[in-house]
């Protein structure tokens, strides 16, 4: 977007994030314009993409999905990134894939049904993912209420895939 978002702009975004489904009566209430007005907004931001969607959000503990884990891998030099992509689509577990610096390629986001799952992942990475090294992590705990508005940020790097 080329111009800069005002204060209504920014409180509408915040409110949206908290409440996905808000009406446009209840955010005009919280931001101080008409429930036409509010709508207009909400329409401009979503036409000029900072506002990319609307989404559930999900507990996945509740889905049976209760191992969360976040791996970092390396792919062998040359490795077919198209190839590995398509690999994570195919691996329900596999939530999010974020390239990444470092000493490894890709940081991914699991969430697992149990080890099994954890492993039988793993193994096909590095079967048909062109994986060569990875490291794990069990995510234990995360603590709330940090950051407001990364419940609902999504960046959009260039897509390499």
């Amino acid at each position: 977007m080329s111009e800069a978002l005002d204060a209504i702009d920014v409180a509408i975004v915040d409110a949206l994030s908290l409440d996905g489904r808000a009406t446009f009566r209840d955010l005009g209430q919280t931001v101080g314009l008409s429930a036409t007005a509010t709508a207009d907004r909400v329409r401009r931001l979503r036409a000029t993409g900072v506002i990319k969607g609307f989404r559930a959000v999900v507990d996945a503990e509740r889905l049976g999905r209760t191992v969360e884990a976040a791996v970092d891998v390396r792919l062998e030099s040359g490795a077919d990134r198209p190839t590995f992509a398509a690999v994570l689509r195919t691996l329900p577990a596999v939530v999010e894939a974020v390239h990444v610096t470092g000493q490894y390629d890709y940081m991914l986001r699991l969430f697992c049904t149990g080890t099994a799952e954890l492993d039988a992942v793993l193994t096909a990475l590095k079967e048909k993912g062109g994986v060569v090294d990875s490291q794990t992590r069990l995510l234990l705990h995360r603590i709330p209420d940090l950051d407001q508005l990364g419940r609902s940020l999504e960046s959009s790097p260039p897509q390499p895939f």
